[in-house]
């Protein structure tokens, strides 16, 4: 599998672990129910934090509503 060696401004260390969970992956070999819940507790703390920082984003609606509209 081909990568890219230039800079996406995510941590290293995340995207590493993001490579290697997709490489577990695309082997056939899927997430433990430890790992679904600990990735769900991290999304979840993730969220709240970007709540505290941007507010509630409601972007998805208005996307749809705009796709809608324009056809």
């Amino acid at each position: 599998m081909k990568t890219s060696a230039e800079s996406t401004g995510m941590d290293p260390a995340l995207k590493a672990e993001m490579q290697e969970a997709c490489d577990r992956v695309a082997k056939g070999i899927l997430p433990t129910m430890e790992e679904r819940k600990a990735a769900a507790a991290r999304i979840d703390r993730m969220r709240e934090e970007n709540a505290k920082h941007f507010g509630i984003q409601d972007v998805t609606l208005d996307a749809v509503r705009e796709s809608r509209d324009s056809q």
